[in-house]
């Protein structure tokens, strides 16, 4: 550089050629002189002759500015040149990371205030000056800049774990228009960041999913994160599904300054789930349809054997066939209802009770007596205690004892009775159905509630006739009670099943 020269000379690198004569007057009003620049391969050739700042913008059609800074500054020759970077379109607290983390000295968003860009170039060159002259510094300058780099080595990591998120993360100003672009929003949507930094976002969520964008927006203003799935549409035109969170950003002094959203695709898990309910919903119309057309055969075949049953002049032997054909046309009934009773738990959000006032003693009582009726052979035996009046479904009710009582038939010796206790307190009604013989398995207890699930039979057969969604069912409709069952097998206790409910006692009749 000519020693003699008195007026510091600014590079200014603009490819805009209004901005570089507006930005050249004013330095030129201010005492400077100046040298043009319009790409950054020009700025880099005329940063060797040592200018005393750079005004260098990031938007340039050869490469952006960031990388210009960066070579400036990693070339020992141009190195201690103030840079100060210019933006209109790169205004996010992200971008102004990035450009101070390369090197720049200063950032500023442009169109930039005549005084404060004064300012702030007289600040760097006064400051640049300083430096030059107080050699006595130098120890300090070199620690400040030590931790400068380590200041910068951590914004760099930063940087590079924000490029290297799978995720896609867009930056927008508060208009909506993008100003940061990550390698994610790459490979989601497949837009380059020079193809959409400074787009809307409507360019990639053309039909965004939000009944109310304008409340969204208020919410987001307020500070409230907003979070939500958007459907979008890729840059070859196929519809992508994302799981959208953005984010209000505030700059420095708590403005409002724009938004970060962070996007993940949902597009295959949304097809699944789509999937997944269409074939519910296909099982529950199935299971509901072959129920009920199964049903009415099932109905007409046992009304037509009771009325057989009642003619005298049928001899013995036609009287058991018609006595098997009434007891298989009752089990299919009772497998058909289970079917739906599972449907319903299972698709349909659980099985539906109709409460009333219900004597549950009286409801055992049946039970143990139909049971009894139809195992003339075993020992049934029946306790009851305390109050069984309250507001129950009676007939799920019976459904869960039926279950519970055959169940304990099925699967004990036949020499060995099977003893059914009810009983209550001031807060529960409960009934427990014990048997003695061999215990449940422990494996098995895990999975005994499950549907399909059966044990072995100790009677050698009773439960192959079950399609095992007994247990299943008096799950859920004790659990729709807002009762529990509980399991407790050994070899020493046998098993019992213990079903608990909370008492509701019946509202008074009115006059």
């Amino acid at each position: 550089r000519d020693g003699a020269r008195s007026a510091p000379v600014i590079l200014v690198v603009d490819d805009y050629e209004a901005s570089r004569y507006l930005l050249a007057v004013t330095l030129k009003r201010a005492g400077y002189a100046t040298v043009e620049a319009a790409t950054g391969e020009d700025a880099l050739k005329h940063a060797r002759d040592m200018p005393d700042a750079v005004l260098l913008d990031v938007l340039l059609p050869d490469m952006l500015g960031f990388e210009v800074c960066q070579r400036l500054k990693r070339d020992p020759v141009t190195a201690s040149i103030p840079v100060i970077q210019l933006s209109a379109s790169f205004t996010s607290a992200t971008d102004k990371v990035e450009g101070l983390q390369g090197g720049a000295d200063s950032y500023l968003f442009a169109p930039v205030d005549p005084e404060e860009l004064l300012a702030t170039l007289g600040r760097l060159l006064r400051t640049q000056a300083s430096a030059r002259k107080q050699s006595n510094l130098l120890d300090a300058e070199r620690a400040i800049r030590t931790e400068l780099e380590r200041a910068n080595a951590l914004l760099r990591e930063q940087a590079f774990i924000l490029r290297n998120v799978h995720d896609s993360i867009i930056v927008t100003d508060l208009e909506g228009r993008i100003t940061h672009w990550n390698h994610g929003a790459e490979q989601l949507f497949g837009y380059t960041s020079r193809e959409m930094l400074g787009e809307p976002t409507a360019r990639i969520y053309p039909g965004q999913a939000s009944d109310d964008p304008a409340a969204d927006l208020a919410r987001i203003r307020a500070g409230l994160d907003f979070q939500g799935e958007w459907r979008g549409r890729r840059k070859d035109g196929t519809e992508v599904w994302v799981d959208i969170r953005t984010t209000l950003l505030r700059g420095d002094a708590g403005e409002d300054v724009g938004f970060l959203g962070v996007a993940k695709d949902i597009t295959e898990r949304r097809r699944v789930r789509e999937e997944l309910r269409r074939r519910a919903e296909f099982e529950q119309q199935l299971i509901g349809i072959v129920s009920h057309d199964l049903r009415n055969p099932l109905s007409v075949m046992l009304l037509a054997a009771s009325v057989l049953q009642r003619r005298e002049d049928l001899d013995e032997r036609a009287h058991a066939h018609l006595a098997r054909i009434v007891s298989s046309g009752e089990r299919a009934t009772r497998m058909i209802r289970d079917l739906l009773d599972f449907t319903q738990a299972r698709l349909g959000g659980g099985i539906r009770l109709e409460r009333g006032p219900t004597d549950l003693h009286a409801v055992v009582r049946d039970v143990v007596e139909d049971l009894r009726v139809s195992h003339a052979q075993r020992e049934v035996r029946l306790e009851l205690s305390g109050e069984g009046r309250g507001v129950w479904d009676g007939d799920r009710m019976a459904q869960v004892l039926t279950n519970l009582l055959s169940n304990a038939l099925a699967y004990s010796p036949a020499t060995l009775p099977v003893t059914v206790r009810a009983g209550s307190s001031d807060a529960q009604w409960h009934v427990s159905v014990h048997n003695g013989g061999e215990p449940i398995p422990p494996h098995l207890q895990a999975t005994l509630f499950e549907p399909m699930r059966r044990g072995p039979s100790a009677s050698g057969g009773a439960s192959s006739r079950s399609i095992g969604l007994g247990l299943y069912i008096v799950h859920h409709i004790v659990d729709a009670h807002g009762g529990t069952v509980a399991l407790d097998s050994s070899a020493e206790a046998g098993t019992t099943f213990t079903v608990r409910l909370p008492r509701q006692e019946p509202t008074p009749e009115g006059p």
